[in-house]
Protein backbone atom coordinates (compact mmCIF):
# COMPACT_ATOMS: atom_id res chain seq x y z
CA UNK A 1 0.00 0.00 0.00
CA UNK A 2 2.70 2.45 0.77
CA UNK A 3 4.03 2.29 -2.67
CA UNK A 4 1.04 2.93 -4.38
CA UNK A 5 0.86 6.28 -2.25
CA UNK A 6 4.45 6.84 -3.26
CA UNK A 7 4.07 6.92 -6.78
CA UNK A 8 1.83 9.80 -6.96
CA UNK A 9 4.12 11.65 -4.46
CA UNK A 10 6.87 11.32 -6.74
CA UNK A 11 4.90 12.45 -9.37
CA UNK A 12 3.63 15.45 -7.43
CA UNK A 13 7.31 16.47 -7.07
CA UNK A 14 8.88 15.87 -10.83
CA UNK A 15 5.44 18.38 -12.02
CA UNK A 16 6.62 20.82 -9.21
CA UNK A 17 10.46 20.31 -10.49
CA UNK A 18 9.75 21.52 -14.05
CA UNK A 19 7.74 24.24 -12.92
CA UNK A 20 9.32 25.80 -9.78
CA UNK A 21 12.81 27.10 -8.85
CA UNK A 22 15.04 25.18 -7.03
CA UNK A 23 14.16 26.95 -3.60
CA UNK A 24 10.71 26.07 -3.80
CA UNK A 25 11.48 22.22 -5.45
CA UNK A 26 13.12 21.48 -2.03
CA UNK A 27 10.46 23.11 0.19
CA UNK A 28 8.42 20.74 -1.57
CA UNK A 29 10.21 17.47 -1.67
CA UNK A 30 11.12 18.20 1.97
CA UNK A 31 6.87 19.21 2.94
CA UNK A 32 5.96 15.79 1.35
CA UNK A 33 8.21 13.64 2.78
CA UNK A 34 7.47 14.49 5.83
CA UNK A 35 3.72 13.88 4.57
CA UNK A 36 5.18 10.49 3.41
CA UNK A 37 6.55 9.82 6.71
CA UNK A 38 3.62 10.71 8.39
CA UNK A 39 1.23 8.69 6.59
CA UNK A 40 3.39 5.80 7.12
CA UNK A 41 3.74 6.06 10.76
CA UNK A 42 -0.12 5.79 10.60
CA UNK A 43 -0.35 2.59 8.57
CA UNK A 44 2.20 1.23 11.21
CA UNK A 45 -0.15 2.07 13.99
CA UNK A 46 -3.37 0.95 11.89
CA UNK A 47 -1.57 -2.35 11.26
CA UNK A 48 -0.10 -2.96 15.25
CA UNK A 49 -3.92 -2.08 16.46
CA UNK A 50 -5.09 -5.12 14.17
CA UNK A 51 -2.83 -6.91 15.47
CA UNK A 52 -3.58 -7.25 19.18
CA UNK A 53 -4.69 -10.38 20.13
CA UNK A 54 -7.71 -11.19 21.39
CA UNK A 55 -8.65 -13.03 24.89
CA UNK A 56 -10.10 -16.46 25.20
CA UNK A 57 -11.35 -16.98 28.66
CA UNK A 58 -12.40 -20.95 28.97
CA UNK A 59 -13.90 -22.37 32.01
CA UNK A 60 -14.55 -26.07 33.00
CA UNK A 61 -17.33 -26.83 35.20
CA UNK A 62 -17.13 -30.19 37.29
CA UNK A 63 -20.37 -31.19 38.70
CA UNK A 64 -21.07 -30.87 42.73
CA UNK A 65 -22.12 -34.57 44.38
CA UNK A 66 -25.88 -35.07 44.06
CA UNK A 67 -26.86 -32.14 41.39
CA UNK A 68 -30.00 -33.02 40.02
CA UNK A 69 -31.61 -32.54 36.91
CA UNK A 70 -33.54 -29.76 37.74
CA UNK A 71 -30.50 -27.59 39.13
CA UNK A 72 -28.49 -28.47 35.54
CA UNK A 73 -31.36 -26.78 33.46
CA UNK A 74 -31.35 -24.10 35.68
CA UNK A 75 -27.68 -24.01 35.71
CA UNK A 76 -27.55 -23.65 31.61
CA UNK A 77 -30.68 -21.55 31.38
CA UNK A 78 -28.29 -19.33 33.71
CA UNK A 79 -25.11 -19.81 31.37
CA UNK A 80 -27.71 -18.48 28.48
CA UNK A 81 -28.15 -15.09 30.47
CA UNK A 82 -24.60 -15.01 31.44
CA UNK A 83 -23.58 -15.00 27.54
CA UNK A 84 -25.41 -11.06 26.79
CA UNK A 85 -22.36 -9.46 28.97
CA UNK A 86 -21.96 -6.95 26.48
CA UNK A 87 -18.23 -7.31 26.50
CA UNK A 88 -18.47 -11.07 25.76
CA UNK A 89 -17.11 -11.03 21.61
CA UNK A 90 -18.08 -14.52 20.87
CA UNK A 91 -19.17 -17.34 23.14
CA UNK A 92 -19.29 -21.20 23.06
CA UNK A 93 -20.37 -23.55 25.48
CA UNK A 94 -22.15 -27.20 26.16
CA UNK A 95 -21.37 -30.50 27.67
CA UNK A 96 -18.46 -32.36 27.20
CA UNK A 97 -18.60 -34.46 23.54
CA UNK A 98 -17.74 -37.93 24.89
CA UNK A 99 -15.02 -38.43 22.81
CA UNK A 100 -13.57 -41.91 24.31
CA UNK A 101 -9.77 -40.99 24.01
CA UNK A 102 -6.98 -41.62 26.83
CA UNK A 103 -6.09 -37.50 26.61
CA UNK A 104 -9.40 -35.90 26.50
CA UNK A 105 -11.29 -35.14 29.71
CA UNK A 106 -15.18 -35.86 29.89
CA UNK A 107 -15.43 -35.60 33.60
CA UNK A 108 -16.84 -31.85 33.06
CA UNK A 109 -20.33 -30.59 33.90
CA UNK A 110 -19.91 -27.65 31.08
CA UNK A 111 -17.83 -26.04 29.04
CA UNK A 112 -17.32 -22.14 28.66
CA UNK A 113 -15.28 -20.61 26.24
CA UNK A 114 -15.97 -16.58 26.00
CA UNK A 115 -13.82 -14.42 22.99
CA UNK A 116 -13.30 -10.97 24.24
CA UNK A 117 -11.39 -8.94 22.23
CA UNK A 118 -9.04 -7.90 24.89
CA UNK A 119 -7.78 -8.78 28.12
CA UNK A 120 -9.57 -5.19 29.11
CA UNK A 121 -12.83 -6.84 27.96
CA UNK A 122 -12.16 -9.77 29.89
CA UNK A 123 -11.75 -7.63 33.15
CA UNK A 124 -14.74 -5.73 32.31
CA UNK A 125 -16.88 -8.88 32.64
CA UNK A 126 -14.99 -10.11 35.71
CA UNK A 127 -16.79 -7.50 36.88
CA UNK A 128 -20.12 -7.52 35.11
CA UNK A 129 -22.74 -7.70 37.96
CA UNK A 130 -23.97 -10.30 35.21
CA UNK A 131 -21.22 -12.51 36.23
CA UNK A 132 -21.01 -11.66 39.83
CA UNK A 133 -24.99 -12.53 40.07
CA UNK A 134 -23.77 -15.71 38.27
CA UNK A 135 -21.41 -17.18 40.71
CA UNK A 136 -23.72 -16.18 43.69
CA UNK A 137 -26.81 -17.59 42.20
CA UNK A 138 -24.74 -21.46 40.80
CA UNK A 139 -22.14 -21.97 43.22
CA UNK A 140 -23.46 -24.68 44.17
CA UNK A 141 -23.63 -26.56 41.20
CA UNK A 142 -19.90 -27.03 41.02
CA UNK A 143 -17.34 -28.39 42.71
CA UNK A 144 -14.17 -27.78 40.59
CA UNK A 145 -13.98 -25.37 37.84
CA UNK A 146 -10.78 -25.15 36.40
CA UNK A 147 -10.15 -21.77 34.16
CA UNK A 148 -7.57 -21.33 31.25
CA UNK A 149 -6.95 -17.79 30.26
CA UNK A 150 -5.09 -17.18 26.73
CA UNK A 151 -4.08 -14.67 23.99
CA UNK A 152 -5.45 -15.67 20.49
CA UNK A 153 -2.78 -15.78 18.03
CA UNK A 154 -4.75 -14.56 14.44
CA UNK A 155 -2.84 -17.28 11.93
CA UNK A 156 -4.79 -16.11 8.99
Amino acid sequence: MLKSISLPILLITLLFATSCSDQQIKNEVIKLKTQNEQLRLKLDDATLDAAKPGFIHTVYFYAAEGLTDQRKTEFMTGLAELAKVPSIQKIYYGPPAGTDREVVDNDYLVAWICHFNSAEDHDAYQEDPAHLKFIEDYQDVWEKVLVYDNLLVDSK
